[in-house]
């Protein structure tokens, strides 16, 4: 049938699903020659040759794509419908599994076999990635606060202090009889001013280092949901009245 240039992975799964096959015309492959395209399920490699489970008035018919290095989900939808239809080794259900996770169609068309119809769904997995969020910094700023701190001051007083004329005289008077006071001493007499004394708070302001603060991160764990939309399959049954 040709020659096998080209083989196409499953973005999932990373398995073979398709081979491009250059015409059986020419010596050697044509570096701009488009390649059909054929289903590798089901087929078999025996000494260096790739049994096919299609027929290959199915490949030479099959459509042809844009690009021979690269197949669009249009084209691989529009391929196996194509295969699914001349397909007489039931290999059409084979092809919907293998594409369905990825590329699913709307609706189921064919035929059921024996045993009957594989139906497909999308399903969502989700995987997390690190990536920055936010940015921060440490910053000082001041403020005030008012504060009461208890302080013990002294200062001085005046006092009387009585001395008994009695307990250093003898009982006299400078020389007069005790009770005897001449009446010129009797008038009122002051004595000099005295200076009192007391202590006052006095306040000062230094600034002294009290704490030692960084910067730090840690991971913290938190519920998220996570929104899509998917696709699944369903099977739906069309008669047609015949006369």
């Amino acid at each position: 049938m040709g020659t096998i240039t080209t083989v196409f992975l499953d973005d999932v799964t990373g398995q073979p699903t398709w081979v491009g096959l250059t015409s059986g015309q020419h010596a050697a492959p044509q570096s701009d020659e488009v390649p059909v395209i054929a289903p590798v399920t089901g087929s078999e490699l025996s000494d260096g040759r790739l049994r096919l489970t299609v027929s290959a008035d199915a490949v030479q018919s099959a459509p042809r794509i844009a690009q021979p290095d690269r197949l669009t989900p249009a084209e691989e939808t529009m391929l196996r419908e194509h295969y699914r239809g001349t397909s007489t080794q039931g290999t059409s259900a084979g092809l919907v599994d293998d594409h369905a996770a990825h590329d699913l169609p709307r609706t189921a068309v064919g035929t059921l076999d024996d045993t009957g119809m594989t139906l497909s769904e999308e399903q969502i997995r989700v995987d997390t990635v690190v990536e920055p969020w936010t940015r921060a910094v440490l910053r000082i700023e001041e403020f005030t606060e008012e504060v009461m701190v208890p302080v013990t001051v002294t200062r001085q007083r005046a006092r009387i202090d009585h001395l008994p004329i009695t307990a250093h005289t003898g009982g006299t008077t400078g020389g007069l009889p005790d009770g005897d006071v001449r009446s010129s001493d009797r008038s009122t007499s002051t004595s000099g001013w005295v200076t009192l004394y007391t202590e006052e708070p006095q306040v000062t302001m230094q600034r002294v280092p009290v704490e030692r603060v960084r910067l730090a991160t840690s991971w913290v764990t938190e519920d998220s949901v996570v929104t899509d939309q998917v696709r699944r399959e369903h099977v739906e049954l069309t008669t047609s009245d015949t006369v």
